[in-house]
C-alpha cells in the first residue's frame, strides 16, 4: 500500500457487489449484516484522477479513437470503447466497471504516470434527479431560453435543498468538450443572470483543460437572508485518543492544534473533560458557508463569533456533534447516532494508531442505522510511513470485509471533492481524508467537502403535519424555569403553543406550555423539523422529565406502549438468545430494558439470525412509533431492528390476529 499520496484505493472489486444479505464479519467478535433486508444498489465509477459523476444508462455510445475490439474495447489515446469496459492498463489508475442491475455502462481509466489524461468523460448527465447539469455553454440565450434556463435551475437547486452545480463546457454525455475563456465568462453571466432571479449567487468551484479548452464546475446557492438555513448534520465519532474534538475545534475556529490539546478546548463542555482529555457528553458545535461558499466562523479577526453571528451571515450551517470514544461511552454515543439523526457519521481513524475494536464498533453502528460514513484518517505528521500505510490497508480490508463491501475513494484535490459530493447519493461510495490538524494537511479539502455536501434526511416540517418534539436533556434556568433540549420530528413549533408531555412512569401525558423557544443559541418564534432547540416550559419540574419523552400535538392523542413486535437482526450474540432475553432498547432518545416474549418460528436466535421478536419493557411504558429504528443491546451493540407495531396493554398485545406463534412458548399470534 503507497503512502500518502496514494495510500487509498481509488476503486476497489472491479465486479459489482452482490446484494447484501444478513450476515457478515464487521466486528471482529462477530459477523455484522448490513441491514435488515437485501438491498441492491448501483456503482458510479471516477474515470480520471478527481474527475467523475453519476452514471445514466447510455442509449446512444459513441466510438471514439483508432482501436476497438469485437466483444472486448480497450480505450487508447482520446479512444472511448462503446459497450465495454475497457481493459485493466499498467498504471494505478481506477478501472471502469458495469454497474448493477441496469447494465449500465462507462469507459475511461486514468492516465498512466507521466502521461497526460486523455479520456475526457465524466458520465452522462442524469435527466431525472440530482442537483447537478451539464451545459456545454449559455451565450447570449433568447428571452424565451432564458426562462427555460431558470425554471431548469430553480428545479434543479430544489433537487439539491438551494444547491445546484453546473458543469461548464461538457456535453450531455459526459465529453469534457471545454470552451474559450470569452465564452465561459459569457456562460458564468449567463448563469449570475439566472441565479439575480431565483436569489441566488455564483461561485466557480474549478477549472480544468478539456479537449477544445476549459471547462469549469460552478456552484449555484440560494441566498437565505432571513429565512430557513440549510443545515448538515455530522456526527463525529471514532476510538478515544484519534482526535474527534481535536478536529471540530480547528474546523470551526480556523486555528491549527499546537499538538497538546488546545483546539478541543473549545469543545469541551466539562472540567473532567479538559482534565482527562476526552469526551464524556455530547456537545454541538457549528460552521456556517456563505452563499460564496466561505466560512463564517473565520471572518472575524478581533474575537471568536457567536452562533449569532455565524447563523446570520450563513446560508448553510453544518452541526457537529461530538461524540464520546472511549468503550465506557458507547450508550452516550448511540444515544447520539440515533437521538440527534445525523445525516452523514465522520469516523476519524488516528494514523498512529489504526483499527480498534471502537473503530469498529462505531462503524458497525453507523451502517445499521444506515448513516453514510466519511472516513477521515488524522495524525498523519506523526505516523511513520510504514504504520500510515498499514492503516490505509487495514481501512480498505475493513470496507471490503463481507456484509459492508464498499468503495473507498481516497480526496487529494478539489476535483475529487466535488467526484465525492455528486456521488454521495450512492450509499456504497467512501470518501477517505488523510489530514493533519497541527500542520493543516488537507483540512481545507474537508472544508469543502462539508460546503458542497447536501442533507439526507427528509424532514417534514409543513404547517399541516402537527409538531412532535424528543426530549433528549433537560435543565433549570435561574429567573427562566425549566427547559428541556430536543429534536424537531415534524412540523412547526411556536412559542405559547400547548403540546402534551409525556409519558410519565404510569404512561400518562400532560398539557404543557411552551414559553419561549432558543434556537443556536439565539431567541426565536418558532422552528420547524429537522431543527434542534431549547424550550422553556411553563408550570413544569425538571424532576418530573426524563430523556425519552416527547412533546407532541393533542391532536395526535399520543399513547404510551408497553409492548411491541420489531423485526430485528442478531449482530453478535457469544451463544443463543432466548425467551425473557433482557437487553437494553435504545430507540431515538429513549432507553430502557426489555424482556422478549416471543420470537416467531425460531425457539433460538444466534449470531446473524433473522426473526419478528416481541419486547415488553420492564419497568414504564414508552412513546414509540412503527418504522422507527432501535439498537438492542448487551454492553457492546448487540443488534438492530425496526419497529412494526406497537401495543398499549398486554390484552391489545395478546388479542392480536392474523397468524400463531410458532415459537412453540406461551401461544401469542404473530403480528404479520
Amino acid at each position: 500500500m503507497p503512502g500518502k499520496a496514494d495510500g487509498a484505493v481509488r476503486i476497489l472489486s472491479p465486479t459489482p457487489p452482490d446484494s447484501l444479505s444478513g450476515s457478515g464479519g464487521l466486528v471482529s467478535s462477530g459477523p455484522l449484516p448490513f441491514c435488515m433486508e437485501d438491498v441492491k444498489v448501483t456503482v458510479p465509477t471516477p474515470v480520471k484522477e478527481g474527475v467523475g459523476g453519476p452514471q445514466k444508462k447510455q442509449e446512444n455510445g459513441s466510438v471514439k479513437g483508432k482501436a476497438q475490439a469485437k466483444g472486448k474495447a480497450q480505450a487508447k489515446g482520446k479512444g472511448q470503447a462503446k459497450g465495454k469496459a475497457p481493459a485493466k492498463g499498467k498504471g494505478p489508475g481506477p478501472t471502469s466497471r458495469k454497474e448493477s442491475e441496469q447494465g449500465q455502462e462507462t469507459a475511461g481509466p486514468s492516465p498512466a504516470p507521466g502521461k497526460e489524461a486523455q479520456t475526457m468523460s465524466i458520465g452522462c448527465e442524469r435527466d431525472d434527479s440530482g442537483n447537478v447539469e451539464y451545459k456545454r455553454h449559455l451565450l447570449n440565450p433568447s428571452p424565451e431560453r432564458l426562462e427555460q434556463l431558470v425554471t431548469q435551475m430553480k428545479w434543479r437547486m430544489g433537487e439539491g435543498h438551494g444547491e445546484a452545480i453546473y458543469e461548464i463546457g461538457v456535453d450531455d454525455d459526459g465529453t469534457l468538450k471545454g470552451i474559450s475563456p470569452q465564452e465561459l465568462d459569457q456562460s458564468v453571466a449567463t448563469l449570475e443572470e439566472m441565479a439575480k432571479r431565483l436569489e441566488a449567487e455564483v461561485s466557480i468551484l474549478n477549472e480544468r483543460k478539456g479537449l477544445e479548452g476549459i471547462t469549469a464546475q460552478v456552484l449555484v446557492r440560494e441566498m437565505r437572508q432571513g429565512g430557513e438555513i440549510t443545515e448538515v448534520r455530522v456526527a463525529v465519532c471514532g476510538n478515544v485518543d484519534s482526535g474527534k474534538s481535536t478536529m471540530i475545534g480547528v474546523l470551526t475556529t480556523g486555528r491549527p492544534d499546537n499538538g497538546r490539546g488546545s483546539a478541543r478546548l473549545n469543545v469541551f463542555t466539562h472540567k473532567h473533560e479538559i482534565d482527562s482529555g476526552r469526551t464524556s457528553a455530547i456537545s454541538e458545535q457549528i460552521m456556517g458557508f456563505d452563499s460564496k461558499g466561505n466560512v463564517v466562523n473565520y471572518n472575524s479577526s478581533l474575537h471568536s463569533p457567536s452562533w449569532a453571528d455565524i447563523v446570520e451571515e450563513s446560508c448553510k450551517v453544518i452541526s457537529f456533534f461530538d461524540l464520546a470514544g472511549h468503550e465506557r461511552y458507547l450508550k452516550t454515543t448511540i444515544s447520539g447516532m440515533t437521538g440527534h439523526m445525523p445525516d452523514y457519521a465522520m469516523l476519524l481513524v488516528g494514523a498512529n494508531m489504526g483499527v480498534t475494536l471502537m473503530t469498529k464498533e462505531h462503524l458497525s453502528l453507523a451502517v445499521a442505522l444506515r448513516i453514510p460514513v466519511i472516513v477521515v484518517v488524522t495524525k498523519i505528521d506523526i505516523a511513520p510511513d510504514n504504520i500510515l500505510k498499514e492503516t490505509l490497508a487495514n481501512i480498505t480490508k475493513l470496507f471490503k470485509s463481507r456484509g459492508l463491501r464498499r468503495t473507498m475513494y481516497s480526496i487529494r484535490s478539489q476535483d475529487d471533492v466535488i467526484t465525492a459530493v455528486k456521488n454521495l447519493s450512492n450509499d456504497r461510495i467512501v470518501p477517505i481524508f488523510q489530514v493533519s490538524n497541527v500542520v493543516g494537511d488537507d483540512l481545507a479539502l474537508v472544508r469543502q467537502f462539508l460546503n458542497l455536501a447536501p442533507p439526507r434526511q427528509q424532514w417534514n416540517g409543513g404547517t399541516e403535519v402537527e409538531p412532535e418534539i424528543i426530549v433528549d436533556d433537560s435543565y433549570f434556568v435561574p429567573g427562566v424555569g425549566t427547559v428541556v433540549g430536543g429534536t424537531v420530528l415534524s412540523g412547526k413549533v411556536s412559542a405559547g403553543q400547548t403540546l402534551m408531555l409525556g409519558p410519565d412512569g404510569n404512561g400518562h401525558f400532560r398539557q404543557a406550555t411552551i414559553k419561549t423557544i432558543h434556537s443556536r443559541r439565539m431567541p426565536v418564534k418558532e422552528v420547524a423539523a429537522g431543527k434542534s432547540a431549547g424550550f422553556a416550559l411553563k408550570k413544569v419540574k425538571r424532576s418530573t422529565l426524563r430523556k425519552g419523552m416527547v412533546l407532541v400535538s393533542p391532536k395526535i392523542n399520543p399513547t404510551a406502549s408497553w409492548y411491541f413486535v420489531a423485526k430485528v437482526v442478531v449482530l453478535y450474540h457469544s451463544t443463543t438468545i432466548q425467551l425473557n432475553y433482557q437487553p437494553v432498547i435504545q430507540c431515538v432518545t429513549m432507553r430502557q430494558s426489555a424482556a422478549i416474549v416471543e420470537i416467531c418460528k425460531k425457539d433460538v436466535l444466534r449470531t446473524g439470525d433473522k426473526a419478528v421478536v416481541a419486547f415488553r419493557f420492564l419497568y414504564r411504558p414508552e412513546y414509540i412509533k412503527p418504522g422507527m429504528r432501535l439498537v438492542f443491546r448487551e454492553g457492546r451493540c448487540k443488534g438492530l431492528g425496526m419497529i412494526e407495531s406497537v401495543y398499549a396493554t398486554k390484552e391489545d398485545f395478546e388479542n392480536r390476529k392474523d397468524g400463531e406463534s410458532s415459537s412453540g412458548n406461551p401461544p401469542a399470534p404473530r403480528h404479520s
